[in-house]
């Protein structure tokens, strides 16, 4: 899952925030927060919610 915006957040093991621009790979633990705040795009063949996302 890629970003369609800009978006900060924390990923696992880190404790500052890093800045992801559009086009960046989303990380795992972090899709949800992107999901919500609609930074990231479903693709059309997943569930609505991150969470239901077939893991490949």
């Amino acid at each position: 899952m890629k970003f369609t915006k800009v978006f900060r957040g924390v990923p696992d093991g880190g404790i500052y925030p890093v800045g992801y621009q559009p086009g960046d790979e989303c990380p795992p633990e972090l899709e949800a927060a992107a999901f919500e705040c609609g930074a990231v795009a479903v693709p059309f063949d997943d569930a609505t919610e991150p969470s239901a996302r077939k893991k490949k």
